[in-house]
Order: C-alpha cells, then sequence, then structure tokens
C-alpha cells in the first residue's frame, strides 16, 4: 500500500527543467535590475561629485594675491598671502585671518570685481 499526501513532493521523479530555467531567469533579470541601479547611481550622484571636486580644485588653483574670496562661514577677504593649505585673508583694516583652503566658497577676480563696481556706479548714476 502506497500512501501519498497531497503537499509532499514526490522525490522519484526529477523535477521539472523549467523549474531551473524560471530560477535562472530570475538570476539574470535581478542583475540586470543591479547593474541598472547601479548605472543609475554614478550617473546621479557620483559624476556630478566629481564633476563638482574638478571645479573645486581649479577654483582653489586658480587662486592669487589680491583676489576677493568668501569663505563657507561667509567671511569675506583679499588674499594677501597663499601658503600650500592656508591661505591669509584680510577683512577689515587690521584683521587678517588664516583659512584652510578648502573652507573658500566663492573666488571672486580682481576684473570681476571692478567690472561689477562699474555697473553698480553706472545703475545708480541713472
Amino acid at each position: 500500500m502506497d500512501i501519498r499526501f497531497a503537499g509532499a513532493p514526490d522525490l522519484t521523479q526529477q523535477a521539472p527543467t523549467s523549474a531551473q530555467s524560471s530560477g535562472a531567469a530570475a538570476f539574470m533579470q535581478m542583475l540586470i535590475m543591479l547593474l541598472i541601479f547601479f548605472a543609475m547611481m554614478y550617473f546621479l550622484v557620483i559624476l556630478p561629485q566629481r564633476r563638482r571636486e574638478k571645479e573645486f580644485k581649479q577654483m582653489i588653483e586658480s587662486m592669487k594675491k589680491g583676489d576677493t574670496v568668501i569663505t563657507s562661514g561667509g567671511i569675506v577677504g583679499k588674499i594677501i598671502d597663499i601658503r600650500k593649505d592656508t591661505i591669509k585673508i584680510k577683512s577689515a583694516n587690521n584683521t587678517e585671518l588664516e583659512v584652510h583652503k578648502a573652507y573658500i566658497a566663492k573666488v571672486i577676480k580682481e576684473k570681476e570685481e571692478k567690472e561689477t563696481e562699474k555697473t553698480e556706479e553706472s545703475q545708480s548714476n541713472n
């Protein structure tokens, strides 16, 4: 007498190959989705961050004495000395500050500064 349960698998027969192929298809689908996810992360997060870092590095390297800088803390001053990792700025008549280059938010070149002053004067005269 052979007793079989409805929920128990029959171990005497081989599993159909469609189950194996559906497992492989599911794995491939998951792998493709992961690749798409990493590609999206690269183009939406990593690549723009690298561009910002490159622009910041160029901005820091192009600084020279006489340029006006704005620090990330909001201090505005003129560069009076540039060292390896720091710059010395003059923010008032007698106030000199030494600031790390990483904390420079914006560099305003001398030419740009003079042009903005001229446009402001011409607008105020009108």
